[in-house]
């Protein structure tokens, strides 16, 4: 082993020793899984915060994966500090020292094998899955996509349900998560939290439809209430494949003409080639195993997410109401800035 290199799994003996250990990750980084006990400064602070860091102590750093703690360590060095760095970083962490991150020998209540299933599916499936839970059951989870440990936490921050185990380990995530009691009705509600996301879809590029559709989904699964309000060209994108045709003339069935008929033939904004690169990144989106955008659309509805067309926009564009998906509502400006009020999130995609 370097003199200036110690594993991110010392940090427990560390910590017992009364060490100090830093963490030079960002803000949403930290808030979403941090280990007990460490000082946080994110990297872009480090130069302006060296006065809070002690010269006669040894300070052992890290980060998520162990490059961004290199920076810090060469910083601090050539600063007159005494630092080591913690290789692999927190998504690596199997220590115990932090309670939310034991390694349980217990059996989880249920195990769900998710596979190399991507995001936001992960997400959906545990939130659903422990909605059937009684309190103090537990599920155990496993998943190939790692950025679904940091995803997990925040989760569970949000729907206060606890971690007993987050593992990464051969490129995988081993999760085990135990329901607890609803606390909604017993605390003192103060004040009212707006706490909704919403989100204005203008595009109809398919890239652009399923980054709407991840955030949405994903956001629903926290807790959160979601509008999606499409507008313009994001009409394209729940247009019903099964409607029956109207019959157009015009102006009208000149646009009926050039806008795709559902989610299912949206183009991309880069690379279109005439439809091929459409093509090509449905093949890879199946290969990964990345839901296809129609199959989101259906989960969206069925997490509870509210989508509203557009009224004025479907004059212009000279869409009908029953060429759009069954479950869609239909409202103006006025309807979506109504759910705004309510929302500390807000999107234009």
């Amino acid at each position: 082993m370097s003199e200036n290199v110690y594993h991110i799994n010392d940090v427990d003996r560390l910590l017992e020793n009364q060490q100090l250990i830093l963490d030079v990750r960002e803000y949403s980084e930290f808030e979403s899984g941090h280990i007990s006990g460490v000082k946080h400064v994110p990297l872009g602070e480090l130069d302006s915060r060296l006065e809070e860091l002690p010269k006669e102590k040894e300070i052992y750093v890290y980060c998520q994966s162990g490059r961004r703690s290199e920076i810090a360590v060469s910083i601090l060095n050539d600063k007159g500090f005494s630092a080591k760095n913690l290789t692999e970083g927190y998504s690596e962490y199997k220590g115990s020292f932090n309670s939310t991150h034991k390694n349980i020998t217990s059996s989880a209540h249920k195990l769900l094998a998710l596979g190399s299933l991507q995001c936001p599916g992960p997400l959906i499936t545990v939130n659903m899955e422990m909605q059937k839970l009684n309190a103090g059951e537990k599920l155990e989870v496993t998943v190939d996509d790692i950025g679904f440990s940091a995803d997990i936490e925040a989760w569970a921050k949000k729907s206060g349900n606890k971690i007993l185990k987050n593992v990464v380990e051969n490129n995988a995530v081993n999760i085990i998560i135990e329901k607890q009691e609803n606390q909604d009705n017993d605390a003192p509600k103060m004040m009212e939290t707006k706490d909704g996301a919403t989100m204005v879809v203008f595009s109809g590029d398919l890239d652009k439809a399923l980054a709407s559709f991840i955030i949405a989904t994903g956001a629903r699964s926290m807790g959160r209430e979601v509008t999606m309000f499409f507008t313009f060209w994001g009409l394209s994108v729940i247009k019903d494949p099964n409607a029956k045709k109207i019959k157009k003339s015009g102006i009208d069935k000149l646009f009926s003409a050039m806008l795709p008929n559902s989610a299912n033939h949206l183009p991309i904004s880069k690379m279109n080639m005439l439809g091929a690169g459409q093509k090509m990144m449905k093949n890879i989106m199946n290969k990964k195993k990345v839901e296809a955008l129609s199959t989101m659309i259906q989960k969206a509805d069925s997490l509870g997410v509210k989508m509203i067309a557009c009224t004025m926009s479907m004059d212009v564009m000279a869409i009908e109401k029953e060429e759009l998906l069954p479950f869609v509502e239909f409202g103006g400006v006025g309807t979506y800035l109504g759910d705004t009020e309510n929302s500390n999130l807000n999107l234009f995609i």
